[in-house]
């Protein structure tokens, strides 16, 4: 990260390593945690609708669905929805869905 860049927080629906360095990937981190982390502004890469809706309700901010490829840089941080289930292969959930499966919410930091 250069000295003139900000870190950016973002919230993502899977814990993705988007290039190669060291990371650090913790939790699960509480819901307050998580409000706490994005109060002051995030880049929401929630590419599906019903993890945006689900992700609004628990957290109590606007997520916009925003199907994007993002590139963490070093100081780069994400707020990562985490289902504690694999889901059958090209299954979209519906909102319904979502709020009945297992869940956890980690902290995924770019470290270099």
């Amino acid at each position: 990260m250069s000295q003139d860049s900000v870190p950016i927080i973002y919230l993502l629906n899977s814990p993705i390593l988007t290039a190669y360095g060291d990371w650090r990937f913790e939790g699960p981190i509480s819901v307050g945690t998580a409000r706490e982390l994005l109060r002051d502004g995030f880049l929401s890469a929630i590419g599906h609708q019903a993890s945006a809706q689900f992700l609004t309700a628990l957290l109590g901010v606007e997520v916009p669905v925003n199907r994007v490829a993002v590139q963490l840089q070093p100081g780069d941080r994400a707020i990562v929805l985490r289902l504690k289930e694999r889901l059958p292969e090209g299954k979209v959930l519906t909102e319904e869905e979502m709020n009945s499966l297992p869940f956890e919410l980690g902290l995924l930091t770019r470290l270099r």
